[in-house]
């Protein structure tokens, strides 16, 4: 008698097409999930990277009080500019000799700054008893300063310089007067103002 051997294949049923979809989809599944979870990532860290080179903004109420302490800084630091480039003209001035001088700024800076706003409509309407119709529109600002990363100061589009209220000068040639007619000269000239804001004055003593 010969016994023939059916192997486990041709008994069992063949499987459905759901069962086929399932199979191939868990043999792909971990081929996957691992590129996937890559992509994410370099996309996440892409959108950080250029997240931090955009200049943040701040409220106008935050930064007011940052802004006129940096202006009052300033306003003393171009006073001392001036001061410097007039000691530095006037010491080559012949008979002038040594020279010290004091710039007095009538205003602080005007500047503009750069900001990011926003405007906000909202449109109401309302029906009365008649029957007319009334329309209201509401407008809503929000400003706000644009100030680079790590730094204190907004940033600046326009700026434009304080006058000048008066620029005493004390000189050791002072006491001829052509020399002090000439230093007088020389200061309007410079920082174009008039005769009336420069006081001239001999060092060691007041005329």
């Amino acid at each position: 008698m010969m016994l023939t051997a059916v192997s486990a294949n041709e008994n069992s049923e063949p499987e459905s097409k759901e069962e086929q979809l399932m199979n191939l989809f868990k043999d792909i599944q971990p081929k996957i999930l691992i590129p996937a979870v890559l992509v994410v990532a370099a996309v996440c860290m892409l959108l950080y990277s250029k997240g931090g080179g955009s200049a943040p903004v701040v409220p106008m109420n935050q930064a007011v009080e940052n802004r006129d302490t940096v202006e009052v800084t300033r306003i003393g630091t171009l006073e001392k500019e001036m001061e410097k480039k007039l000691v530095q003209n006037l010491q080559q001035m012949s008979g002038v000799g040594s020279v010290q001088v004091s710039v007095t700024l009538s205003s602080s800076l005007r500047s503009d700054y750069a900001t990011n706003g926003s405007v906000t409509k909202k449109t109401t309407k309302e029906s009365d008893k008649s029957g007319g119709t009334r329309e209201s529109t509401e407008v809503t600002e929000n400003n706000q300063l644009v100030m680079p990363n790590g730094a204190s100061q907004p940033v600046i589009v326009m700026e434009e310089r304080p006058n000048v209220a008066g620029v005493l000068i004390i000189a050791e040639g002072a006491s001829d007067p052509n020399v002090r007619e000439n230093i007088h000269n020389a200061v309007r000239t410079l920082l174009d103002i008039s005769s009336d804001k420069i006081n001239v004055q001999p060092m060691g003593g007041v005329l």
